[in-house]
Order: C-alpha cells, then structure tokens, then sequence
C-alpha cells in the first residue's frame, strides 16, 4: 500500500490506470492521469501512516485505518471498477477489501 503504487502512479500514471484495469479511453486521459497522482499520494500517506502505528505498537490506530480503507476506501475503489473498469475483477476486489475491513474491525 505505502510504496507499491507510489512510484508506479507518479512516473507511469497511464499504466497504472491500465494496471487497474481502467480501459485505455480513461487510462490515456490527461485527466483521469492527474487524478491518479492525488490518489497514489493519498494512498501512501495513509500507508505511511499505518506502519508508524504499527512501529509506535499502535494497534488501535492500525486496526481503525484497516476497518475504514477496507470499508469506505476500497467499496469506493469497487464501485469504480463496477462503472468504469472490468466488472469482472469488482467481485474479487470487493472480497478482498471487505476482508481487510473485517480484520481491522476484528482487531
């Protein structure tokens, strides 16, 4: 989450979008490449900021950025798969951050 995308969104935005499985109408986009930037540094920050907890023994603070990136974050990223992207990987993504949220909310 902290570094995976970080560099790949600022230096090669047009295939990050394409990693992302955006069609290549969107992923060749000016705009859709400046907001992929934004995005990638949002990401890393709360990436970021998750480890220091971790590292400070934090496990509360942790636990809560998991619960709200799996929960709010990621059904966000699914709905935008679903409208814009391949429908066929929503399901699977969907799975996988809302597992991510049930581990934070778990503790």
């Amino acid at each position: 989450m902290f570094l995976g995308r970080l560099f790949h969104g600022l230096s090669r935005s047009q295939a990050a979008l394409l990693s992302w499985d955006m069609p290549p109408s969107i992923a060749s986009s000016p705009s859709a490449q400046t907001v992929c930037y934004g995005y990638t540094m949002r990401t890393s920050t709360l990436g970021l900021l998750t480890l220091i907890f971790y590292i400070q023994g934090n496990l509360h603070a942790v636990d809560t950025t998991m619960a709200v990136m799996g929960a709010y974050c990621g059904i966000a990223d699914c709905a935008i798969f679903w409208y814009w992207g391949n429908r066929k990987v929503t399901a699977l993504r969907l799975a996988s951050v809302l597992g991510i949220a049930a581990w934070g909310m778990l503790g």
